[in-house]
């Protein structure tokens, strides 16, 4: 299986300069449902972490989610890529929570992380100046710009690395998205950590599996059957005899994605993953590889994002400019 992917990724990287240029809990609204516009430059964020709720500025909280989000290396385009993401997975989050002491949370497993500017500097040390620099001219940028399905913000949700294909939300959360769907991410291919393996004693196996199966006779027969979907996701694959979710065993074993292969190599339990994150909306090695390749942060949010415009929100309510 690992010499097979080797072949892949060197037939790809081959065959780069032909190549066409080219964050999660489900949140209960539906994207296509209309949404107020919260304004994004003259109204603060109400910020929920773990030691309470802060007031900061719309846009330094873009900027400490951008630099929290993606490496600062990342190329301009991505960088804006990722502001625009940020800035309309905000402003849909706002309407979600309007009635609620908080706009969004810190909590990267259900929304956006967040990094301060003492956190920042703490991360960047001497390069904190001209990381932090970069990251608020991406913001300023795109100023006001948000990315909008059937007239309202979307859930642009982001992962890191995808297994080659991005998944589709009802795979994922079991409700459909339209913009979110199986999307080409060749470029994720060539991530050095596209590729991880976690192995797992039998031992460990039995006992965080213990809970919610009885495993019995030779470990070599308690994995069974899986299936997967066209991205890789793992849909279900059953586990003393009975089934699971691939995102069941991601969540046990703290493998990087629900895209995985699983063998008994007579010692160990092993899990070959691919990519990193839910796989949902765009990724940002993908998007980074994009931008490399010649295209601009619309292209690459319109390659991810699928019948979606981008355009600036003014005020409160859906007034939009091209």
């Amino acid at each position: 299986m690992k010499n097979s992917y080797l072949i892949i990724l060197a037939v790809i990287m081959a065959s780069m300069l032909f190549l066409p240029l080219a964050a999660t809990a489900l949140p209960a609204t539906q994207g296509g449902t209309a949404l107020t516009v919260a304004p994004q430059t003259e109204d603060a964020v109400r910020l929920k972490t773990d030691a309470g709720i802060t007031e900061i500025g719309t846009d330094e909280y873009l900027a400490g989610v951008v630099a929290a989000e993606m490496p600062a290396e990342y190329t301009e385009e991505a960088l804006k890529a990722q502001a625009v993401a940020a800035r309309t997975f905000l402003s849909y989050k706002k309407a979600q929570n309007a009635k609620e002491d908080y706009d969004i949370t810190a909590d990267e497993s259900i929304d956006q992380a967040f990094l301060s500017e003492e956190q920042l500097k703490e991360k960047w040390g001497e390069d904190f100046s001209k990381n932090l620099e970069k990251i608020k001219a991406a913001v300023a940028a795109t100023e006001n710009e948000l990315i909008f399905y059937d007239g309202a913000p979307i859930m642009a949700v982001y992962h890191a690395v995808s297994s080659g294909k991005t998944e589709t939300a009802v795979n994922v959360w079991g409700k459909d998205y339209p913009y979110l769907t199986v999307t080409d991410s060749i470029g994720d291919l060539l991530c050095p950590d596209y590729l991880s393996t976690v192995k797992v004693s039998v031992e460990d196996f039995k006992r965080q599996m213990g809970e919610l199966v009885e495993l019995l006779g030779e470990a070599k027969g308690w994995l069974g059957e899986s299936e997967s979907t066209e991205s890789g996701t793992v849909s279900k694959i059953f586990v003393g005899g009975k089934e699971f979710k691939g995102s069941e065993l991601r969540e046990k074993f703290s493998l990087k994605s629900s895209s995985f292969d699983s063998t008994f190599d007579g010692t160990n339990f092993v899990f070959t993953v691919r990519g990193h994150g839910h796989g949902v909306g765009m990724s940002q090695y993908g998007a980074n590889y994009m931008a490399q390749q010649g295209s601009d942060y619309r292209e690459i949010l319109s390659w991810y994002y699928k019948d979606c415009e981008i355009k600036k929100a003014l005020g409160s309510g859906v007034g939009l400019r091209d």
